[in-house]
């Protein structure tokens, strides 16, 4: 490889022309003044006391203690390990940054996934990383397709709260109004919503036949409004049925069940069950038939 080209792959690398001139130059033959490296690389004289500082500074070049001061590169070996030892602190650095800045970023984004599949694919990806909780509101096919991963959630310790319009599998805590899922399809598409430990979530239309984006998101505004919706469902359930919902509701709602209670109990004064203490530590049984 002839000089120029050395001067271009180290230009390349972030030296500047008169950088790159001036350390081939003093390979080529040192040590040398600062008048000998200027005559050799071409590098102007009035730039050449600057240069030579910039390639101290980088532990490039050293100066010798002579009269007029003569300078000696550092081997290109040497120099070679310098660089590389360099960039990679650089690079690690930036591999931080990016990885931080990319983090907040997808935190407050809202993707798309399209397919089928790739529904499937990423809602098992979910269940697989739950640590806390897994709220699902889902059909039949959709939970039938999660089943295993929903049951070694379980196992886990993880608490799941399934509600569908469909019957479905005894899950974890199952709240369904039992409809048969082929009448159903006659008016409605299926549709899935997935929260994660309250901060990531799945939600869609669950369509085999056509392909539909799905949006997925750790956006923690929208994930609640999800978790939310799932609730909802869930107290209106259990106010149609009879059941006893608190349970369900209390990890979704910290805080906030003694006011849905009150709200509950005074718009529907004559319902038994809103006479429970929807709190997390009640000990109360459903009142009697």
């Amino acid at each position: 490889m002839n000089l120029e080209k050395i001067s271009r792959k180290m230009m390349e690398l972030g030296f500047t022309s008169y950088e790159a001139r001036a350390y081939v130059a003093l390979l080529q033959q040192n040590p040398a003044t600062r008048y000998e490296l200027s005559k050799r690389s071409g590098v102007p004289r009035s730039a050449i006391y600057d240069i030579i500082q910039r390639l101290e500074r980088q532990g490039l070049v050293n100066a010798l203690a002579t009269k007029p001061e003569k300078y000696v590169p550092l081997p290109p070996d040497r120099m070679l390990e310098l660089l590389e030892r360099r960039y990679k602190e650089r690079i690690e650095e930036l591999k931080k940054s990016l990885t931080e800045l990319r983090s907040e970023f997808e935190l407050e984004q809202l993707w798309n996934i399209t397919g089928y599949q790739n529904l499937i694919i990423k809602a098992k990806e979910m269940i697989n990383k739950a640590r806390s909780s897994i709220y699902l509101s889902a059909w039949k096919r959709e939970v039938l397709k999660l089943q295993a991963e929903l049951e070694e959630a379980v196992d886990r310790g993880v608490k799941v709260v399934i509600f569908s319009f469909t019957e479905v599998p005894q899950i974890g805590q199952v709240f369904s109004y039992e409809l048969n899922e082929k009448e159903l399809e006659k008016v409605w598409d299926h549709k899935i919503i997935l929260v994660r430990d309250m901060e990531e979530l799945l939600m869609g239309e669950a369509n085999q036949s056509y392909p539909r984006k799905v949006a997925w998101t750790h956006n923690k505004a929208i994930v609640g409004i999800a978790a939310n919706h799932i609730v909802l469902d869930i107290t209106l359930y259990g106010l149609r049925a009879g059941v006893d919902v608190s349970d369900a509701v209390i990890e979704a709602h910290p805080g906030e069940l003694e006011l849905l209670g009150r709200l509950l109990r005074e718009k529907f004064p004559d319902n038994p069950w809103l006479s429970l203490d929807f709190s997390k530590n009640n000990n109360s049984s459903a009142p009697s038939q």
